[in-house]
């Protein structure tokens, strides 16, 4: 499939420039002193806390990061290719609200987390499972990343995500990956987790992101080096400015992995957008969110790099006509500009803050919908199909001809959620709603979830130290 462009090559090469110009110009803030020891060690000038980067040392590292990689699953069959052509799904993340029509909207909980964490587990359109998917808010603090990734391990036999909450996290969440997937060296080449570490915008990492970055590359782990520009706000108001304060950032973060550990695999992930001006807050739903995403992809294949942008992403507070607008906006801008990972692509209400159970399932539909249109067409005879033509003819029909009953099912995507029956039909059933039925589905869905299979030894091995952690 070809790629929407937004940007020309020369306009791509322009915000480069301009890119490289203020890290090493203007630089950027690392609050971590071992972050600015390394980059003082590579050549960078450092003044206080503000790190300067040379033009071309930015250049070589981003080149040594692979521009694509697998995550390993526990089960083999569900691994996830990361950049090229490929593109994958992870559901919501970072909300501490959930919301659902019998209930409402209220704080997340640790049985949330594992109800969204079956889900993606079941539903074949979430590619990887886990992240902060909402917070465990019954949970205690010092307990709740240990909490997260031990129900992404046990619910899900898909990748999941690491912590993005500092180095000590990281740390826990490596340790424990090790006791189902092996030894650090073992992960290292086939890692079975990603993590996402985000700068402190504008122009700046905090202590916890440097942390963890630091503390994921040091293992070889993958990760996200994400940006979250707000034009007008933490961003110049044009879309060309903010582009490259968040280029600048991710670049800046990229860096530092590759100086930590050469060949480190990380995705180049933006998800910058607007200010709502007359608020002051961040949209995710407005159309500059969308443009960022086909720049950000452009970005990354610039770099030679995977890409992360976009998701079903709204400012609405349930599930309306303006969540399915703007979800739908944001996903198919990801999946026709190349975007390689779709991070909230199922979920996400109210700019993050909430994750919806109804929202979740009706996003997988939008997820199968922009897979199907992601896979594109390969031409041949049979699929030119010209005798089928010519047998059928002026005035006749192709439902009942063997070439249909062939390909129907790999040609037309068959929805798990969408009302296409006529309308008598629809009466008789009760007349549901899309909502009422995305209620219905992710009921079924979870009374029908049957947990995977993991080995009783390392079970007995896990459940062990979450027991240490417990009571500590």
């Amino acid at each position: 499939m070809g790629f929407f462009e937004y940007f020309s090559k020369s306009q791509l090469e322009q915000i480069h420039e301009a890119t490289l110009t203020i890290m090493e110009t203007t630089g950027l803030v690392f609050a971590y002193a071992p972050a600015r020891d390394v980059f003082a060690r590579a050549g960078c000038k450092i003044d206080g806390h503000r790190v300067f980067f040379p033009k071309k040392l930015v250049e070589e590292q981003i080149k040594k990061a692979p521009a694509q990689f697998t995550l390993y699953a526990r089960n083999p069959e569900k691994n996830v290719v990361i950049g090229g052509d490929h593109i994958a799904f992870m559901p919501c993340y970072g909300a501490p609200f959930v919301n659902d029509m019998d209930k409402g909207r209220r704080q997340g909980t640790l049985e949330d987390f594992n109800n969204f964490a079956k889900l993606a587990c079941k539903i074949p359109y979430m590619d990887i499972t886990g992240g902060m998917m909402t917070e465990p808010n019954d949970i205690p603090i010092a307990h709740r990343n240990a909490e997260r990734i031990n129900s992404s391990m046990i619910f899900s036999d898909k990748p999941f995500m690491g912590a993005g909450t500092g180095a000590k996290d990281a740390e826990q969440t490596i340790e424990m990956a090790s006791i189902v997937f092996g030894s650090r060296e073992q992960m290292a080449e086939k890692p079975p987790f990603v993590s996402i570490l985000c700068s402190l915008t504008p122009l700046g990492y905090d202590d916890k992101m440097c942390g963890g970055i630091m503390a994921y590359a040091k293992a070889g782990m993958p990760q996200l080096i994400s940006s979250l520009t707000i034009a007008g706000a933490t961003g110049p108001v044009t879309m060309e400015g903010t582009l490259v304060v968040q280029n600048a950032e991710i670049l800046a973060g990229i860096a530092l992995t590759q100086l930590v550990r050469e060949g480190t695999p990380v995705i180049f992930a933006g998800s910058s957008s607007a200010a709502a001006m007359r608020y002051g807050t961040l949209s995710i739903g407005a159309p500059e969110m969308a443009v960022n995403t086909a720049a950000t992809a452009q970005m990354g294949r610039f770099y030679n790099l995977p890409v992360r942008g976009g998701g079903a992403l709204t400012d609405s507070k349930t599930v309306d006509s303006q969540a399915a607008y703007e979800s739908m906006m944001s996903m198919m801008m990801a999946t026709m500009s190349g975007i390689n990972f779709v991070l909230h692509s199922a979920g996400i209400l109210e700019g993050y803050i909430t994750a919806s159970y109804e929202k979740f399932i009706i996003d997988s539909e939008i997820c199968g919908m922009c897979r199907r249109i992601k896979r594109g067409e390969d031409i041949t005879t049979e699929k030119l199909a010209l005798d089928v033509i010519r047998q059928v003819g002026p005035g006749g029909e192709y439902l009942t001809n063997l070439h249909t009953f062939k390909h129907f099912k790999q040609e037309l995507y068959a929805p798990i959620l969408e009302e296409r029956d006529n309308f008598s039909s629809w009466t008789t059933k009760g007349s549901l709603t899309m909502e009422q039925r995305a209620n219905a589905k992710y009921k079924e869905l979870l009374n029908t979830y049957e947990e995977p299979d993991m080995d009783k030894a390392v079970r007995k091995d896990l459940d062990a130290y979450m027991l240490r952690i417990r009571t500590a």
